[in-house]
């Protein structure tokens, strides 16, 4: 798996899911790169989209080559 992306309305609710999801990693012995998580982000790239509250928009270095 090389992207997963919890998303939530409330801070309570994210903290439910993460305990949720690290029980199944624990379960099936599965391992991260810390250096790649990133917990309450206000962006992501992901898939050459940034997503963030509200909104979804292309990377900015992905339209500039598109555009080229």
């Amino acid at each position: 798996m090389n992207e997963l992306v919890i998303t939530t309305k409330t801070r309570k609710e994210l903290e439910e899911m993460i305990i949720w999801f690290l029980k199944i990693v624990e379960k099936h012995n599965l391992c991260f790169k810390q250096s790649k998580c990133n917990i309450d982000a206000e962006k992501i790239p992901i898939l050459g989209v940034v997503g963030g509250r509200e909104e979804v928009q292309m990377e900015n270095d992905k339209v500039k080559t598109v555009k080229e």
